[in-house]
Parts: structure tokens; sequence; C-alpha cells
């Protein structure tokens, strides 16, 4: 009976003694757990960052810059997509305010979360001196976070954060050629190599204000008229290629075309339209053609289809 009873102590301290120690276990993983996820980018302030740099898996490096409030591509200080930098600054500032889940301490794993060598690399600077960094792995199952991780860590973290296009770093340059009003242009020049078109919605001697051919007042479709400006005034590039002229076609046009338009009366004088685009060749590989825009010189690449709507002859608009 003694020792029965000896032995149900026993058992009692033992029940005891392995319920203490799994909570005590339990809690200093809790804490180990809270500790492991801090997040590091706690302290970068993203109204002070003014440079971004990015690294892709195969060792393509992207960077953005601040200037006046507006982001520039480097080196050539090429404007940025808006819409895009709103979103890439609105996800990283959550992501630095963000809290972050360790999902695994395994550094083999890193490759399979996209945030190895297969991640893509970013850096935060603050007036050059890197305020932050981290590597943007995969979305995870819940679509609605993505895998991170930084540099000498071997733990994945997940963000509950999904950043869509605002790291679709070839999508960062602005790929608008025009955005004017299309009611401010009174004048449409085609000048090709061995023709010249100039159309205009001037008064005549009569003082009739109407589309016609400025060579013989002949009277064209002002719907017609209408819808390719509202085209060329909006127009988008497909791409936006290395700015040299080599292998263009640009210095010697096959078309230029130019639209111009007098300041309204309340606009000081000179602050009309007066804008010219260069077409040089096909690129025979993609079936884009080269296009410059005069006034900044920037160089753009158009789909085949638009410079078939940029490529009018009078009777296009009868």
């Amino acid at each position: 009976m003694k020792k029965n009873l000896t032995l149900i102590i026993i058992l009692i301290v033992l029940v005891i003694g392995a319920y203490l120690y799994t909570g005590s276990y339990q809690n200093w993983q809790a804490k180990k757990q809270t500790a492991d996820s801090a997040n590091w980018l706690v302290a970068v302030d993203m109204s002070l960052v003014d440079r971004i740099e990015t690294q892709d898996k195969d060792g393509k490096t992207y960077v953005i810059k601040k200037e006046n409030n507006l982001w520039l591509t480097e080196p050539d200080n090429w404007p940025t997509e808006k819409i895009i930098m709103d979103a890439l600054e609105e996800k990283l500032a959550e992501l630095t305010k963000a809290n972050l889940e360790v999902v695994s301490f395994n550094k083999d794993n890193k490759s399979n979360f996209e945030i190895g060598d297969n991640g893509l690399r970013v850096k935060l600077f603050q007036n050059d001196a890197e305020a932050g960094s981290f590597i943007m792995g995969k979305i995870a199952s819940d679509y609605s976070s993505t895998y991170i991780g930084r540099e000498g860590d071997d733990r994945t973290y997940r963000a509950p954060i999904t950043f869509v296009r605002a790291f679709d770093t070839e999508s960062w340059r602005d790929r608008t050629i025009f955005n004017l009003s299309s009611s401010g242009i009174d004048v449409i020049t085609w000048r090709y190599q061995g023709q010249t078109i100039v159309i205009n919605n001037l008064p005549d001697k009569r003082g009739e204000i109407y589309w016609h051919a400025s060579s013989t007042l002949l009277r064209l479709n002002k719907e017609k008229v209408d819808g390719f400006l509202n085209s060329v005034t909006k127009l988008e590039a497909s791409d936006v290629p290395e700015q040299t002229t080599a292998g263009t076609g640009l210095d010697k046009p096959a078309l230029q075309l130019r639209l111009q338009g007098q300041a309204p009366q309340d606009m000081p004088t000179g602050q009309g339209i007066d804008e010219t685009l260069i077409i040089g060749n096909k690129n025979q590989t993609t079936s884009e053609y080269w296009l410059q825009k005069k006034s900044s010189g920037q160089i753009f690449l158009i789909t085949e289809m638009d410079e078939k709507i940029l490529a009018k002859n009078i009777k296009d608009f009868y």
C-alpha cells in the first residue's frame, strides 16, 4: 500500500513537472517567435525615402530617385508611371508598419519562397544612406500576403501585403507620349519624304471655321478628324527602347507629324500647342516603329496599328 502511494505521488510530480515544462516552453517559443518576427523596417520613413534600388534574380538593377517630389528612373531621368509609383510608396509604407510572421527557420527553404538567389532584392535610401533593405519573394497561397526575407537571416517571413504591379520594374517608365486636349489643336501637318499635307480648323476667307485642306479649302469630315485627334493626343508607347537613334531611321524619317494650336485668350502668348512626332523605321523583329517626340527628344516604340493611325492622307478625312 505504501509503495503504491509512493508511485502515485511520483506520477503526480512527473505530470505537474511536464505541464510546467510544456507551458514554460510554449511561452518561450511564443516570445521567441515574437522577437524573431520583429519588423526590421519599422524605422524606415517612406516620406523621406528618395531612392530605391532593386536587383532581380538575373542581376539586373533598376533604380529610381525622387526629385522635386517626382520619381525618375536612372540613369536617364525618365519620368515614371505615377499610378505605379503611388502604389509602390503606399505598399512600402504598409510594409514598414506590418506585423511579420515567421513561416520558416530553415535557410534551405528560402528558394522555395523565392527569397534566395531567385528573389528580388530591394534597398531603400534616404539622402544617399541606406535606410533599409529586404528580399521580396512570391505571393503566399492566401493571395493576400507576400514572403520576404533579408540578407544574413535564415528565416522566411510573411508580410500581410501584396505588391501586385508595384515592383513590375519594366513598367516603371512612363509610356505616355501625349496627354493633350484635342480641342486645342487647329493645324495638323503630315510631312512625308515626298509630300506635305496640311489641314486646319482656322477661319476661311469668309470667317467660317471648319476642318479643311489648307491649300484647297476642301471641307473635311469633322468626325474623322476628331477621331484622329482623340487617338493622337492620348498616344502611348508600346515600349521604351534604348535612347539612341542608331538603326532607328529617325535621322531620315518616313513621316513627321506636327500638331499646332493657338493659345486660348486667357493664356499668355507662346502657351499654345506645337508638337512634332518623328516616325522612323519598322523594327522587323517586333513589328513596332521607332518614334521620337521632338520637344523632349524622347524615343519610344509604337505598335504597327498606332503607326497606321498616325500616317494619314487627305482622302482619309473625306
